[in-house]
């Protein structure tokens, strides 16, 4: 089932996200309606196919592979029933 992760970290952004991604994490999910593409804020993912605690498990582990501590972090089963604004592409 997908999941969508929320979190904070204090530093090495770009590389917490490089790292994520590499196991599969995006940023963005295909829109529905009148989005083409979904732009999630700055620091949640989304996976296709990962249990809540196989997100978080995989957080703590990224950051204290690159010496960071995960000061918060939620993750959750993405469901049917959301709502988005679309957002613009990260710089």
């Amino acid at each position: 089932m997908p999941v969508i992760i929320t979190y904070d970290i204090p530093n090495k952004h770009r590389e917490f996200k490089e790292k994520m991604f590499e196991i599969g994490y995006k940023d963005s999910i295909p829109g529905v309606k009148n989005c083409k593409t979904i732009y999630l804020p700055n620091t949640t993912l989304y996976h296709a196919n990962k249990t809540a605690e196989a997100a978080r498990d995989e957080a703590l582990s990224t950051t204290k592979s690159l010496g960071v501590n995960l000061e918060r972090c939620i993750s959750t089963q993405f469901g049917p029933n959301w709502a988005s604004v679309c957002g613009e592409p990260f710089n």
